[in-house]
């Protein structure tokens, strides 16, 4: 009895998938709901934050950026792409700013689009959230 070949068996498979009814859902532009247990996305309390770091050293996937600005301003960069969400930034501040709430982190069609960023102005200015790395504020 002649063995059965892969090309053989490969057409015949495709030829029985091709049979079947489609099976995709369509995707709604709403976002799915979140139990209140998810720990989800990374938040920060600019007005709580020292900018001392511990954060960003803490961090396993390199996902946090502090930076201080002049007149004791601090700046927070956050990829999400590249975060784990396992909580040791949170663990580690001392000021309490950090925070992970039940919400989906922001999806993009670039990794521009993943990161977000929050930043307090020195002595002089007041509290700003730069929304993404084209720098638009909100």
């Amino acid at each position: 009895m002649p063995e059965r070949t892969s090309r053989t068996y490969l057409l015949s498979h495709l030829l029985r998938m091709l049979a079947r009814p489609r099976e995709t859902v369509d995707v709604t532009e709403e976002l799915p709901p979140v139990p209140d247990c998810y720990q989800g996305r990374i938040t920060i309390d600019i007005d709580r934050c020292r900018g001392c770091g511990l954060c960003q050293r803490a961090c396993p996937g390199a996902a946090l950026l502090v930076t201080r600005l002049p007149d004791k301003g601090v700046r927070v960069s956050m990829r999400h792409d590249q975060c784990a969400i396992c909580g040791v930034c949170e663990l580690v501040c001392p000021a309490d700013a950090i925070n992970r709430c039940a919400a989906i982190a922001p999806s993009g069609a670039d990794r521009e689009g993943l990161q977000e960023t929050w930043e307090r102005q020195g002595a002089r200015g007041g509290k700003v959230k730069v929304d993404d790395a084209r720098g638009r504020q909100g």
